[in-house]
């Protein structure tokens, strides 16, 4: 699913683990309780995206947008992966 668009898209409660989402277009999609564990999302778009209770450990959120994903919590992003260009909701 590397570039995928995937915008607005309902994948609430989703087994998503391992998956190469690298550079999608992930804004507004709903990823409640979603699973995934492992996920390449390196320069995904994750802007508005719903993440409450998501599964995130060991995910690559390298130089991904999260600057304002709702439903993150700190400890979901403490088991994934980050660098400086990663951008985080401010309140974290």
């Amino acid at each position: 699913l590397r570039g995928a668009d995937l915008r607005d898209v309902n994948l609430a409660g989703g087994v998503l683990r391992e998956s190469v989402l690298v550079a999608a277009d992930l804004s507004d999609a709903k990823l409640m309780m979603a699973d995934l564990t492992g996920a390449n999302l390196r320069g995904a778009n994750l802007s508005r995206a719903v993440l409450f209770g998501a599964v995130l450990d060991d995910c690559d959120f390298s130089d991904a947008d999260l600057s304002s994903a709702v439903g993150v919590t700190a400890v979901q992003l403490e088991r994934a992966f980050a660098n400086a260009a990663t951008r985080l909701p401010l309140e974290l």
